[in-house]
């Protein structure tokens, strides 16, 4: 009985996630941006020995069928998800064990979180390609939301349900996961940066959110990496109730601001995990390493076999005698002959810029009671620079005066390097996420506002002015016979005229006006706060440039013709802009290449 009782709790857990989720989405219109049952299917098969996976499998693969089902999934696609899930989740598993070393082992690494999270990656791959030929929809985004929002939920959600084993009876023995406080304020924190950030119209802020996980990673560990994509997923969530963009800073259709946003969630889980896991080896190695100098009087051979294997260098001075204990590694990281060892007596020369870099942090922290740690370069004879960690203890009398220095260095050459290079491809992303910007509301041919980006731009200005109570000039102009220029001249040229007239109509605008491009030969022309009449003379100078600008270059020469309309209260975007396009039909009608201004 209890072999059948956990699997059949595991599988009523997962249909109670998988209903809720769905009813999430379908009922209340939220997406999802991380499935939280793939991860409790990877805590399981994680959780649980090898040989109780098949009485595990055989309950789960029903119960998943029938959840799914139940949600109004024919019986077939059912089947062939409920298997892509499993199969997900034992890849998943199996790497992560191999990956660890075996169920009970935790990430100690960079090596550890490495294979994590490309445990996630594969098995979320498996999932999604057993899935394909069954989903209605089979577009690439479609797949990709279907990978993401399972390597999301894989990612953050395995690492709190193996926290919660001991609640879901999975067999293994452990406290629960006991809420720390310190947690709270900063998530909370990240949430309200996310709420923000999320409705800013900048992608560029986006980087916040990394920087906050980051910090909030190096303060309280890699748990805290999965509860802060959590809280973003949860304020994501919340914004998109309803049927809305998880992502309103965006000017896109839910679907793609849920892809867009999934992607920056695996980019900071990617950029955090690693730094947490070298904060993490780190740490623990100089812990290690203060435990071995507390004994190092009672065993200095033993501890010097250590700092040789372990490639840790000493340094003790007294400051009462005047003595120095150099060990061999020590000198020989600062790029010094073995031979000095133990007192090499005053050293200033030898050092790079006269030991400044190394003595003069000791000295700016000779009242500090706790170890500190430093960072400074050196330069072998013989080699390229290197970058030693410095973790030096002050030691005091009973009287409270500094008495002795000890010190241990290591070399982090490489651990800094890494660092630098995260930081370089994290600036590098966020430079490529600012040109896909800047290109998704740009036209290509002729470099002004395309159309999704002009339509916003006058929502946003017709909502200014209707609150404000300002005013706002539309003005609508196409290239009169352009159809004419193609006929007899060819494409080629036709795209060289638009070119040109999109040109002359950037020298006119102002600084805050919006010039777009909205059909093959229309333009737009934005004018916020100006008089109308000025308007009326920007126009018909924008007309007089164009006819004069065109038959002065080696292009065929052609003029425009103008519909000018300005807001009233009441006025939409669409109304603003049907009166516009009515007068300039009106312009049409009147010979062409005439500035017409509506009634």
């Amino acid at each position: 009985m209890r072999s059948i009782r956990e699997p059949l709790l595991i599988g009523l857990v997962w249909a109670v996630l998988a209903l809720a989720s769905v009813a999430l989405r379908d009922r209340f219109g939220a997406v999802l941006l991380l499935w939280a049952p793939a991860a409790l299917a990877v805590a399981a098969f994680h959780a649980l020995p090898r040989q109780r996976w098949p009485m595990l499998a055989a309950v789960l693969l029903p119960a998943q069928a029938l959840a799914i089902w139940s949600t109004g999934s024919p019986v077939v696609p059912a089947i062939a998800y409920s298997v892509a899930s499993l199969l997900q989740a034992v890849v998943v598993a199996s790497i992560r064990i191999a990956v660890l070393g075996g169920r009970f082992n935790v990430p100690r690494g960079t090596w550890h979180v490495a294979g994590l999270f490309a445990a996630a990656l594969a098995g979320g791959l498996v999932g999604a390609i057993v899935a394909w030929p069954f989903r209605a929809e089979q577009s690439f985004a479609d797949i990709s939301w279907w990978f993401l929002t399972n390597v999301l939920g894989i990612l953050t959600l395995t690492p709190v349900f193996l926290r919660l084993r001991p609640l879901l009876r999975f067999g293994v023995n452990g406290r629960l996961l006991g809420f720390d406080r310190s947690f709270l304020m900063p998530l909370l924190a990240c949430a309200a940066l996310a709420a923000i950030v999320l409705h800013v119209q900048h992608v560029a802020l986006m980087p916040l959110l990394v920087a906050a996980m980051v910090l909030t990673t190096v303060r309280l560990g890699t748990m805290a990496s999965a509860l802060v994509i959590l809280a973003y997923a949860l304020v994501a969530t919340i914004l998109s109730l309803g049927g809305q963009s998880p992502m309103p800073a965006l000017d896109l259709p839910p679907a793609q601001a849920t892809l867009v946003l999934q992607f920056w969630l695996l980019t900071m889980l990617a950029t955090a995990l690693p730094v947490a896991a070298m904060i993490l080896k780190r740490e623990e190695l100089q812990d290690t390493l203060i435990e071995r100098n507390l004994r190092m009087h009672e065993s200095l051979v033993h501890f010097d076999l250590a700092e040789e294997t372990a490639g840790i260098g000493r340094w003790r001075l007294d400051l009462v005698t005047g003595k120095q204990d150099w060990s061999h590694r020590m000198l020989e990281l600062n790029g010094l002959p073995r031979s000095l060892a133990p007192d090499p007596g005053d050293l200033t020369g030898l050092l790079r810029d006269g030991g400044e870099q190394l003595f003069g942090p000791i000295a700016a922290n000779r009242d500090a009671r706790e170890t500190y740690s430093f960072n400074y370069p050196i330069k072998p004879p013989d080699g390229p620079e290197r970058i030693l960690r410095m973790s030096v203890l002050n030691e005091f009398d009973d009287a409270g005066h500094r008495v002795a220095v000890f010190g241990v260095a290591m070399d982090v050459t490489e651990q800094i390097r890494r660092e630098e290079a995260l930081e370089l491809a994290r600036g590098r992303a966020v430079r490529l996420a600012a040109e896909a910007q800047k290109l998704a509301n740009t036209d290509a041919l002729t470099n002004l506002s395309n159309r999704r980006c002009t339509f916003g731009r006058l929502g946003n200005m017709v909502d200014v002015a209707g609150k404000r109570g300002g005013t706002l000039t539309a003005i609508i102009f196409d290239i009169d016979h352009f159809k004419r220029v193609n006929d007899l001249y060819g494409h080629q040229t036709g795209d060289e005229v638009l070119v040109r007239v999109a040109e002359l109509a950037r020298r006119q605008a102002r600084a805050g006006d919006l010039v777009g491009r909205i059909g093959g030969e229309e333009f737009v022309w934005l004018l916020p706060a100006l008089p109308d009449e000025s308007a009326a003379r920007l126009a018909e100078r924008l007309r007089e440039s164009v006819e004069t600008g065109t038959e002065n270059a080696a292009l065929p020469a052609v003029t425009i013709s103008i519909g000018i309309a300005h807001f009233r209260r009441g006025d939409t975007p669409e109304s603003l802009l049907a009166r516009a396009d009515a007068a300039l039909y009106d312009a049409k009608e009147g010979g062409r290449n005439r500035v017409n201004q509506a009634a």
